[in-house]
This record gives structure tokens, sequence and C-alpha cells, in this order.
């Protein structure tokens, strides 16, 4: 009888829901229009008898809207006073049971079936005993109360797939805000990654330029000229990934780290580029080469860069290390790597792909290994 909506608290406001309510409560109004058909039948309607019903029935829908406006959940006193209001009308001669179906309908609002099922048996149990007081029929009270408990038993099903209905709502804006909180997870750390490598090439370029607009000014055009390229695809770049389109290739990455490492004076070794294969995957790959060969260029003091490449049976990358002589340069032992945005961009990257990431430290430097399942 009670719709699910009427008796779940759903997130938002009273305007919200107003709707669901519209749609639901009110319409199950219509089993009152049960309450005067003996009046139409016998023609026993009393100007008393209609002026009490309509009391009444004002009181009921008091107590029918009430919980609509606090926390829209039946109790029992709401089920108690519907029956008592049957009682009350049972001598205006109209078909009072009605009551006694809505304040059934109402116990599947408890969450525990138990108290649901006790307060319908007290109910069914008071509607015998008033009749049986007042000498009316038994087979009418019968009737009452078998089509109170099947109204019971459909609110009651109603009841439960509103409850899952519900907890699928829930569910539903639970995922929508763990993917806008991914998706911007996953810019911060595209913008962190592409705009980090792009302004440390521009920087470091700029600063050769700067070195070489007396001495060499052929060369020093070069770099700004490459200065110019590198923010122009900075820029497509940073729009690729704003719109979930970055697809970064190993061998255009690789080509930026040769130029990148030569602009900062550090010497780079590749080792098995041969046949690199692009593959879905391989964009982790690219992004964390980027990540790595900036971390050389702004923080190791590096002279000489070695980056190996892992592939599979089918030529594709699964592995890169990328390993660089900043501890043999500065003539210190190497320190713990300090794990910034960066790092952890790109092992949170490499877990979404299957991979894994890799710090060890070796007699020359730091070397880095990130590792995907292809």
């Amino acid at each position: 009888m009670m719709a699910p909506e009427t008796f779940i608290p759903l997130p938002g406001n009273k305007e919200d829901n107003w709707p669901r309510f519209n749609r639901y409560r009110v319409s199950y109004l219509v089993y009152l229009l049960i309450y005067p058909i003996p009046w139409l039948i016998h023609g026993s309607a009393t100007i008393p008898a209609v002026l009490f019903s309509i009391g009444a029935l004002a009181v009921f829908l008091l107590l029918y809207f009430a919980p609509y406006r606090d926390d829209r959940y039946y109790g029992l006193p709401e089920i108690v006073l519907t029956a008592l209001l049957g009682f009350a009308t049972s001598w205006t001669e109209a078909d009072w049971l009605v009551f006694n179906i809505y304040a059934t309908a109402m116990c599947a609002c408890f969450q525990r079936p138990r108290q649901a099922i006790l307060t319908i048996l007290g109910l069914q149990a008071a509607l015998f005993g008033f009749v049986w007081l007042q000498n009316k029929s038994m087979l009418h009270a019968a009737f009452g109360a078998f089509f109170s408990i099947i109204t019971y038993i459909g609110t009651w099903m109603q009841w439960k797939l509103g409850m899952q209905n519900l907890q699928l709502r829930k569910a539903q804006h639970e995922i929508r805000t763990l993917a806008a909180t991914a998706e911007r997870e996953r810019i911060a750390r595209d913008m962190h990654d592409l705009l980090g490598h792009s302004l440390t090439v521009i920087s470091v370029k700029a600063e050769l330029a700067n070195r070489l607009f007396e001495t060499q000014p052929d060369r020093a055009r070069r770099e700004l000229q490459d200065i110019t390229q590198i923010a122009r695809t900075s820029l497509k770049d940073v729009r690729d990934a704003v719109t979930g389109m970055n697809g970064a290739s190993l061998q255009h990455e690789l080509e930026h780290a040769r130029k990148a490492l030569e602009a900062a004076s550090i010497t780079l070794t590749v080792h098995h580029d041969n046949h690199l294969a692009d593959h879905p995957q391989s964009s982790v790959l690219a992004m964390a080469l980027r990540e790595a060969v900036t971390n050389v260029i702004r923080h190791s003091g590096a002279r000489h860069c070695i980056i190996s490449f892992d592939c599979d049976t089918a030529g594709q990358p699964c592995a890169i290390r990328i390993e660089d002589d900043g501890a043999q340069q500065s003539g210190r032992a190497p320190s713990p790597p300090q794990e910034g945005n960066g790092l952890r961009g790109m092992r949170t990257r490499l877990a979404a792909a299957g991979g894994s990431l890799m710090l060890n430290h070796t007699p020359r430097g730091l070397r880095l290994t990130a590792s995907i399942t292809p």
C-alpha cells in the first residue's frame, strides 16, 4: 500500500523529494473511497455521521502526512491512533475497516520484522475483539483483516524494493564521487608530470641559450626555437590530459629525454631501444620516463644517465630502468629519495596498470625501475 519512497529518508531537501511524495503518498488515499460505499448502497448516511466522519478523516490525514514533515517514518503512535479512528467511526455505518487497512500497512515501516508482526497481530486481535463486543459481523471483520494483511505484504515488498533502490542510488552516488576524485587525481598527476618536465626543459634550454648568446648566437637561436616548440607541444599535451586523451609514446618521450639531457649537459646512454613497440599500456611507461628524466635533471646533479628497456617476447616494453651517477659526481653517499608528488603519482599510475615502481641506490647514484604487466 505505502510506497517505499514514502518511508525511506532520501538525500536532499523536501522540495527535491516532493514529486515522490505527491506521486505515491497522495495516490494511496484512493483507499478512502471504500469508506462511504455502505452509505451509497444502503442510503444510511446521516448528517452527524457525515460530519463526524469528516472530522475523523481530517485527523487521519494529519497522521498520514505527519511523518513527511519530520523523518518520514511511521511510528507506533500513528498506527495506534489510526486504528482507534476506525473504532471511533464504527457507529457511522460506513466502512470503518479501511482505517485498520491503513494502520496495518503502516507497519511495513518497522525495521525489525518481529515488531511489525506483533503489531499486526495486536491490530487484528483488537479488531476482532471490538467487533465481538459490538455484536457486529465477524465475517466482515475477517474480510477486513485478510485484506489488511495482504495490503501489508504488498507494502512490505515495496519497502524492500525501495531499500534496494536506495542502496543502489547511494552506490551510484559513491561511484560518481570516486570517479570524479580519480579524474581529478589523474589530471593532477598529468599536470605535474607534463608541466614539471616541460618547464624543467625550458628552464635548462633558456639558461643554455643565455650562455651561448654571445659566443654562439646561431645555436642560441636554435635553443630558443626549441623552447618555442616545447611550449607549444606542452600546451597540446595539457589539453589532451584534461580531456583524458593523453597517449604518451615511448619513442616520443625518449627523443624528448635525449634533447632535455643534452641541454642539461648530461650524457645519455640507451640500451635495448631498437625494437620498441607502443601498446596501450606503454603510455604509462612513457609518463614514468618523463618524470624520471625530469628528476635526473632537477635533483641528481648527474653527468651521465643510462636508460634501459626490457621487452617481452612480443617486443612490447614491460619495464624501464633509469640510472644516474649523481652520487659519484657529488662524492657523497646517496641519500634516501624523498617521494614527492611526481613519484607518488608515478607509483599510483603504475599500480593502476598492474605495475610497480622501485628505487634502489647504486655506488654511482640512483636507479629507478618502472615495470608493468603486459
